[in-house]
């Protein structure tokens, strides 16, 4: 489903909720494989693609989540983590992404190979100002805090976020919704929000609007990560857009984790329509065979979104982005207006 028709590849682009550890080359894991003598299913790309892509409609969001096991254990050194983000980067300056936020979670992705988590935030730093030099691009990232890792990993993430401030702009509480309990992570999240964090949160992807609501007023979250399910109630609606919160969108990662039955019926425009500020983005393009061309594609063509909304859909990602507002600003300037 990746998609490069000059149509939507000319368009310049924003990118706010794309996971580093969903985002990794077949051909990467591969290499890594072979040089790191770890045991994989097929060492033939198009082999491999079928162990470890969704390109079906899954059972439910967890069934989705079994996927990344295989990525998990190809991040085997520092090293390793900037050749995957630099080669993110290559990928997505090849779909004219300028603007562009990616998120990784280091307890889950580093403790698999017990690697040292500022020795890996210098090697994303270095990926990151060769990319921002070589492409024109301005890159942020954020650090996630995975439900399923616990509390006492959200409470390690938080402080380490706060510690390297300058270099990780928010902090992100993902995983499944459903399966742990809000109570939980409330106390650290609130404390990278007053330690000056901005703060996106995971809610309403395969939970209803209800779970969108407790999210708002427990964790007071800049953005919301999906957030698609709040359609299901205008208390919900009325709430994202009195807090000025902006929806972090990814329709066919929604498709595929059954938390929308068709694609067709994906709320994204409808909640445009509602005066919700959406944005478009990929999730985990390598896992779920997409980018963020397809999710243009997607939006136009199937959801009848207008190029001029997609150009709206830019500007809310420009206006929420966690980015400096003076690198975010100049390549808006440049590239969009």
């Amino acid at each position: 489903m990746k998609n490069f028709d000059p149509k939507y590849n000319d368009i310049p682009k924003t990118e706010i909720h794309i996971h580093l550890e969903g985002a990794i080359r077949m051909q990467t894991i591969i290499d890594i494989a072979k040089e790191s003598n770890l045991k994989l299913p097929a060492y033939e790309a198009s082999e491999l693609d079928k162990h470890v892509k969704v390109y079906d409609q899954m059972q439910s969001l967890e069934a989705v989540l079994k996927a990344f096991d295989i990525f998990q254990n190809s991040i085997t050194s520092p090293e390793i983590v900037e050749r995957i983000a630099w080669e993110l980067f290559e990928d997505s300056a090849k779909q004219n992404i300028k603007l562009f936020e990616v998120r990784f979670s280091p307890d889950w992705a580093f403790h698999g190979h017990n690697l040292d988590w500022d020795a890996c935030l210098e090697g994303l730093l270095r990926a990151k100002a060769r990319a921002e030099k070589e492409f024109d691009m301005a890159i942020g990232y954020i650090a996630i805090t995975s439900r399923g890792m616990g509390a006492q990993s959200c409470i390690k993430t938080v402080d380490w976020a706060i510690r390297h401030r300058d270099d990780i702009q928010a902090v992100d509480l993902a995983d499944g919704e459903k399966l742990y309990p809000m109570q939980d992570f409330v106390k650290p999240i609130l404390k990278a929000k007053e330690a000056g964090l901005n703060v996106t949160i995971h809610s309403g992807e395969d939970t209803p609007a209800s779970a969108v609501i407790d999210t708002i007023h427990n964790f007071q979250p800049d953005r919301i990560g999906h957030g698609i399910h709040a359609i299901e109630d205008m208390k919900a609606v009325e709430l994202i857009k009195e807090r000025d919160i902006t929806l972090e969108v990814n329709p066919w990662s929604n498709y595929l984790t059954n938390s929308v039955k068709t694609i067709e019926e994906h709320p994204l425009k409808k909640l445009f329509d509602l005066g919700v500020k959406v944005t478009i983005n990929s999730d985990d393009p390598e896992v779920l065979e997409t980018n963020l061309n397809n999710e243009y594609r997607i939006a136009h063509e199937v959801l009848g979104m207008s190029l001029d909304e997609i150009a709206t859909c830019n500007r809310f990602a420009y206006e929420a982005s966690f980015i400096h507002q003076e690198q975010k600003q100049r390549i808006w300037e440049k590239y969009f207006q």
